[in-house]
């Protein structure tokens, strides 16, 4: 067998490959014999049928998938053979048998970027103070508020007008439209003073006032132009709403008593001072993982290469599907909302080669640095993992090695290994920061 390669560009080479016609023809023979021993031709008996009836009858499938094993042995080969590294499958031109004559074809393949680190020692980055004002620690208050709160079912005669007010929360069907679309939904709750996780923005609005026993109540009104779900902004909605189960929320009073009943101190006090400390530990995390993309950031500027365009698509995927997660869980129907995939893979594309070069990156400086990760250190991970999950490490570490996720565990720990041996070499300094008239500073 021989081979060419040429480089089409740093991520992108060409593979001319030519097979000797002997090797071709033992090749067809063995697909021929393989044939016969399968095929039942009247008047023959079973792996008798000759080969010129064989060739007449199945050639053209014989030779395709002859063609096909041969290209793809002979690649493998030709890759090993010139320490190539395809991030995707070849594409081949002109791979056609010609009988007594060398088969021979060309494939283009797309191939991992080889990157030289460089520049990436002593960079001078700049870290936030962690901090946390009185703003933050009343929103964790009203958390911990939410979780406590009783929903108790309203009864007839209860209050003067049974009508829904912002402190309830309420169970309804819906039927008609939003914008040109039809909408029917039954169980849908609303939680009238909560217009950050409305079903519908504006829904919890133009339920107030209606009836606790309304049925096929019609409500109309026009979603924002400005509204953060953009494939809603500005549509016109007209449902007809029966309410099915209204209950009133009964949130604690922030006193000493609402701190014994978190569990979690003895006085209003004492649990401000709690939360003060867990928030701190929690914005540190936060400012170290900024610190972290800063960093990633100054090494992308200094090393300049390009990756694979394959690599870029497969990061877009799982940014696409990370993105319709994300919609879904904010209660957004992603398969009925005409979304413009590709305008949102294009705006992602940047980002995602970002993501790929930065990946790339920190892999050849782990390697140049003869970053390792031990026995031990895969186990604390796994046992972290295990905790936070509340299962035990034998169990997770199964669940991981089915799923094929035990390299990237242990990639991610060497990654993790890398940008900290980075950032302990590089000149940080502390970020000034904007005073609030309404923060307290943190001591």
């Amino acid at each position: 067998m021989q081979v060419t390669v040429e480089e089409l560009s740093p991520v992108e080479k060409k593979v001319a490959v030519e097979i000797p016609w002997p090797y071709v023809a033992q090749k067809l023979d063995e697909a021929y014999k393989d044939l016969s021993r399968g095929v039942a031709l009247k008047g023959f008996r079973k792996g008798k049928v000759p080969r010129p009836i064989l060739e007449r009858m199945f050639g053209r499938q014989v030779e395709q998938e002859v063609v096909k094993k041969l290209v793809q042995e002979s690649f493998i080969a030709a890759a090993n053979q010139h320490d190539i590294q395809p991030v995707a499958e070849p594409i081949v031109d002109d791979a056609h048998l010609h009988k007594g004559k060398s088969f021979h074809y060309s494939a283009r393949v797309e191939v991992r970027s080889e990157v030289t680190p460089k520049e990436y020692d002593g960079l001078e980055l700049g870290q936030r103070k962690a901090n946390v004002t009185d703003a933050m620690i009343d929103q964790s208050l009203q958390h911990k508020r939410e979780e406590l709160t009783e929903y108790k079912v309203i009864e007839a005669g209860q209050r003067p007008e049974m009508v829904a007010q912002a402190s309830d929360v309420v169970v309804v069907s819906v039927k008609g439209t939003v914008g040109d679309k039809p909408l029917e939904k039954d169980g849908v709750m609303v939680d009238l003073g909560d217009t950050e996780r409305e079903p519908i923005p504006g829904l919890g609005k133009a339920l107030l006032g209606v009836p606790l026993a309304a049925v096929d109540h019609e409500v109309k009104w026009t979603i924002s132009s400005e509204d953060s779900r953009k494939e809603l902004a500005g549509q016109n909605v007209a449902l007809k709403i029966s309410i099915k189960e209204a209950r009133e929320k009964q949130m604690p009073a922030l006193d000493d008593e609402f701190a014994k009943d978190t569990g979690e101190a003895d006085t209003l006090a004492d649990l401000r001072g709690k939360l003060r400390e867990k928030l701190l530990k929690e914005d540190e995390e936060v400012a170290r993982g900024e610190l972290k993309q800063e960093l990633i950031k100054e090494l992308l500027k200094r090393n300049s290469f390009v990756v694979a365009p394959a690599l870029v698509e497969r990061q877009l995927d799982a940014m696409m599907h990370r993105a319709k997660i994300g919609m879904a869980m904010r209660g957004v129907d992603v398969k009925n909302m005409n979304l413009d995939e590709q305008r949102l893979r294009d705006e992602l594309r940047e980002s995602a080669n970002d993501e790929v070069r930065a990946a790339f990156l920190i892999d050849a400086i782990a390697d140049k640095e003869k970053i390792e990760v031990a026995d031990a250190e895969m186990e604390k991970k796994l046992a972290e993992m295990a905790q936070s999950r509340d299962k035990s490490v034998p169990r997770l570490k199964a669940e991981l090695q089915k799923e094929g996720r035990l390299d990237a565990l242990k990639h991610q720990i060497r990654e993790e290994k890398t940008l900290d041996l980075l950032l302990s070499r590089a000149k940080i300094t502390e970020k000034a920061q904007e005073a609030s008239p309404s923060s307290e500073t943190t001591k």
